[in-house]
């Protein structure tokens, strides 16, 4: 006698041929299938590139505490911001190939050749002989931090779910911090070595980073939109199952997935075919985007937080803290408690939204600055 179908028995029995259908052809057997593996290492790019970039931004500010850094280079102000500045004219020349390197190249290769342009201005910086050495090394520092800060978040961002994208891309920068405190305790424990390693070592050591990106990188898969819209489908409706889970493969799911991100790709194509940077200018909604993400750079170094990674030493010196090993801890502090709150602010994003997050911060500087301005001039006035 044949058995009657159970209810839910024609479901179970499409999502088993699913789950049998699934065969991994193109994506790297180096990329794990389980969430529990997946998950812990695209965290793991979030916190290395990061780190990348907190570490090359906040080393200078280390190696101007050491007294053998200055008197190697005999540096006036002049050159002492030019040596700070020459990050950041890198960074502005990376930014013009952050879109077109992980766009030609893929999310992957670029992390990969962000890696490599950082760590051959790394070799130049702790090798430097002279100050127009150095500014070459910082330089090309900045280039390689540029494209890598544009290629991993992007890469994250295409490849998480929806409901854990908004926590990790904020731990992204978030971890900026933790290349920062990183230098900053590398530069305490080499203030005491008597030759110019004292600033040769915290240089040399901004390779870390970098390396472990390049080790992990290959255990990460590539970006489906980008596999999208280089016309390999069949690799990135393999990476959109494997981004299911383990026990989550439904191909029906991963083909529905697959076909909204190309609807969304020919539908960009179409609307902007010769100049896509139009779509920035195109509409009233995106002209204002483009409007807060011109200002909110120039707000931010407008509180100052630039002037302490960079000139803290100076700082200190003004306030009467002249004793090294002091300033060192300082830093140590500073970055600790940065660290903590931005990892705070990171879970908070999902609670209080964006908008509420970004007003109570921004307002919290302006009245701490009131309040610090307040104070200077009560002190100065007693004087």
């Amino acid at each position: 006698m044949k058995k009657s179908p159970t209810p839910g028995s024609a479901h179970h029995s499409t999502a088993t041929i699913s789950i049998m259908a699934f065969e991994r052809k193109h994506v790297s057997r180096l990329v794990p299938a389980d969430h529990k593996i997946l998950m812990p290492l695209l965290l793991a790019v979030t916190i290395v590139n990061s780190a990348t970039l907190g570490y090359d931004s906040s080393v200078m500010n280390g190696l101007l505490i050491l007294p053998s850094y200055s008197e190697y280079f005999h540096l006036t102000t002049a050159t002492e911001g030019l040596n700070n500045a020459a990050n950041w004219m890198g960074s502005i020349f990376g930014a013009f190939l952050m879109g077109p390197i992980p766009d030609h190249f893929g999310r992957r290769r670029a992390i990969y050749i962000a890696s490599i342009v950082t760590t051959i201005g790394i070799i130049l910086q702790a090798a430097a002989q002279n100050i127009p050495m150095f500014v070459v090394a910082r330089f090309l520092v900045g280039v390689g931090s540029a494209i890598s800060n544009g290629a991993a978040p992007t890469l994250l961002g295409e490849l998480l779910p929806p409901r854990r994208r908004a926590r990790v891309l904020g731990l992204f920068f978030s971890c900026f911090y933790v290349g920062s405190l990183a230098s900053a305790i590398i530069n305490y424990g080499s203030q005491n070595i008597q030759s110019t390693w004292a600033w040769r070592l915290p240089s040399l050591l901004q390779f870390v980073p970098s390396l472990l990106a390049v080790m992990i990188v290959p255990f990460v898969p590539e970006s489906p939109r980008w596999l999208i819209s280089k016309d390999r489908n069949e690799e990135a409706l393999e990476v959109l199952v494997i981004m299911q889970g383990k026990d989550k493969t439904d191909l029906q799911k991963g083909s529905e997935q697959l076909e909204e991100i190309r609807t969304a790709i020919l539908r960009e194509a179409q609307e902007y075919p010769r100049n896509p940077w139009r779509e920035i200018i195109s509409s009233g909604p995106n002209r204002r985007r483009l409007a807060i993400l011109c200002s909110f750079g120039p707000m931010i170094n407008l509180f100052g937080n630039f002037i302490i990674s960079f000139y803290l030493t100076k700082i200190l010196n003004q306030a009467g803290i002249t004793n090294t090993t002091t300033q060192t801890q300082i830093q140590v502090i500073i970055n600790c408690w940065s660290f903590a709150v931005a990892v705070l602010g990171s879970f908070m994003l999902d609670i209080l939204g964006r908008r509420l997050q970004t007003f109570i911060g921004v307002g919290g500087m302006v009245v701490t600055l009131l309040l610090i301005g307040g104070l200077i001039k009560r002190r100065f006035q007693s004087v």
